[in-house]
């Protein structure tokens, strides 16, 4: 299938919708046009340093957490922001990503912000199913560089990058033409399977306390933030029944609740 259509159709280049867009979607994460050097994180570069300093970092915040912890959260820093590039490219620039030419920027404990190098975003949009594998290559290459630094379980691993997929399609849900909840359905099971991830995560409508109805993640792994002193269960954490995890959807409802 094609990629869904745009609400709004571009007017700018690519580079500079994709900066505008991700201000919109998440203010904050500073993207940049230019070439990233040995200090950002690099798809098919040598990132064993920086991963190191990463999870170190993470470590250091946070010692009571433990193994499990460091190594779900630095995947997840590792991986969140291709995710997005890749599916905003596909679904709204209509553009063909490379992440080769991406560079990630590590910020302490964080992975936050992109720098964007000459042909990251290239014109005529690929298949969903070209688009998912360069994602899932690029990944697994992040995920090869991690293991020698701390062990990543790769059930887990294959289920992050599944809620993470999933999660985004609902955060740039308000900003596709076709968003009713099969729609919906149909682009998050085509982008697990074009990623090689199916029934590692899905979606759930739940109902809204206001009336109607709405749709959340339904994971089948867990991120361990569990493990932070202090912290407790995600509201959508698969280590709680369902009906729990619906309970609290309803009574924590806001317009980003079921991608958290």
């Amino acid at each position: 299938m094609e990629p869904a259509r745009i609400a709004q159709p571009l007017t700018e280049a690519p580079s500079k919708a994709l900066i505008r867009l991700c201000a919109d979607l998440l203010p904050g994460l500073e993207l940049v046009e230019g070439e990233p050097d040995a200090a950002w994180l690099r798809v098919g570069a040598d990132n064993g340093d920086l991963i190191q300093t990463l999870v170190l970092a993470l470590q250091h915040q946070h010692p009571e957490a433990g193994r499990h912890y460091w190594s779900a959260r630095s995947w997840g820093l590792l991986t969140w922001q291709p995710v997005l590039l890749v599916l905003a490219a596909t679904e709204i620039l209509q553009c063909r990503a490379d992440l080769s030419c991406l560079g990630q920027k590590p910020q302490g404990p964080f992975v936050m912000g992109m720098m964007l190098g000459e042909g990251v975003l290239r014109p005529k949009a690929p298949s969903r199913a070209q688009a998912g594998a360069h994602l899932r290559d690029a990944c697994d290459q992040l995920l090869a560089q991690l293991n020698p630094v701390i062990r990543m379980n790769p059930v887990l691993a294959r289920r992050l990058l599944a809620d993470r997929i999933l999660a985004t399609l609902l955060r740039m849900r308000p900003l596709l033409a076709e968003r009713s909840h099969a729609a919906i359905y149909r682009l998050a099971q085509e982008w697990l399977e074009a990623a090689g991830l199916e029934g590692a995560s899905a979606l759930t409508a739940f109902e809204l306390p206001q009336g109607g109805s709405d749709l959340a993640l339904d994971r089948k792994g867990c991120c361990q933030h569990y493990r932070l002193e202090g912290a407790e269960l995600c509201k959508t954490c698969p280590r709680q029944p369902v009906s729990i995890r619906i309970k609290r959807l309803q009574e924590e409802w806001s317009p980003d609740a079921g991608a958290e």
